[in-house]
């Protein structure tokens, strides 16, 4: 009997253990999108003078970490409208205003460089490049104050999401993402005004097609199906507040795409 027993807490350690493997490298919507537009942020930087966490934190609260209607239709990840000098093609959508214009870009890159060129070109953000680029909580205030948004609360998420995803120190050896070690080091690719060698057209017709490789689940998914009340359980601080946050902007992007309805795109 007692070898049985000693059998069976063996195996629930073990499925215990896969559970608290999988908590630890679920990364959030939140932290691939840093993952997937930080090289961007720090060339755009390099460029133009806006520091790289400024500008992811803003684009992830902008564009909901690339889940809004306006990233996932126009490839706009600030919310930048038309204005007058804009001749790119639009969308309209209601926001403040009953169909008020925004700007459609080809690619998230583009709307992340319109962006830039936006702060940089516009006078009402000029005393903002006087300001050292590590002090992230001047500039967040002094978008603020400069009526980059409408929300009161917008300097101080802009500086909450940086310090929780550690974002100022997007640029160093000290960043990492927790639920998986990735240091911005390890996967630097090409940067904005790099274009990667295509291939050939011989090369894509001699190519063959990958089979389509289905996504590995758990034994604890496989065991138990949805297992996110033992990530929950056994997640980090960090963790808990990143998840915490990553549905806090969620929400904000779901009441905002309420506001944003029947929306069409011109090519003027």
């Amino acid at each position: 009997m007692t070898s049985s027993k000693t059998l069976l807490l063996g195996i629930i350690m073990v499925v215990m253990s896969v559970f608290t493997l999988n908590a630890q490298t679920k990364k959030t919507v939140t932290e691939d999108y840093i993952m997937q537009f930080r090289n961007i942020a720090l060339q755009n930087e390099k460029d133009y003078g806006i520091p790289s966490s400024i500008t992811l934190a803003q684009g992830i609260i902008e564009s909901g970490s690339g889940r809004s209607s306006l990233a996932r239709e126009g490839n706009n990840h600030f919310g930048i409208k038309c204005h007058q000098s804009w001749t790119g093609k639009k969308m309209y959508k209601d926001d403040d205003q009953k169909n008020d214009c925004f700007r459609v870009y080809d690619n998230a890159e583009d709307s992340y460089t319109d962006h830039s060129m936006f702060l940089k070109n516009n006078k009402r953000y000029s005393s903002l490049f006087a300001l050292d680029k590590t002090d992230y909580v001047s500039w967040a205030k002094g978008l603020k104050e400069a009526g980059y948004a409408t929300n009161p609360q917008y300097a101080n998420l802009l500086i909450d999401i940086i310090e929780l995803y550690d974002l100022d120190k997007l640029s160093s050896n000290e960043f990492y993402l927790v639920a998986d070690n990735t240091s911005v080091k390890e996967d630097v690719k090409p940067s904005v005004n790099e274009k990667p060698n295509k291939p050939s057209n011989q090369e894509n017709t001699n190519r063959e097609e990958k089979p389509q490789v289905k996504e590995k689940k758990s034994l604890g998914e496989r065991l138990f199906g949805n297992t996110n009340w033992w990530k929950r359980r056994h997640e980090t601080e960090q963790e808990r507040k990143r998840r915490e946050m990553d549905e806090k902007i969620q929400k904000m992007i779901d009441e905002q795409d309420v506001r944003r309805t029947d929306f069409e795109v011109t090519f003027e």
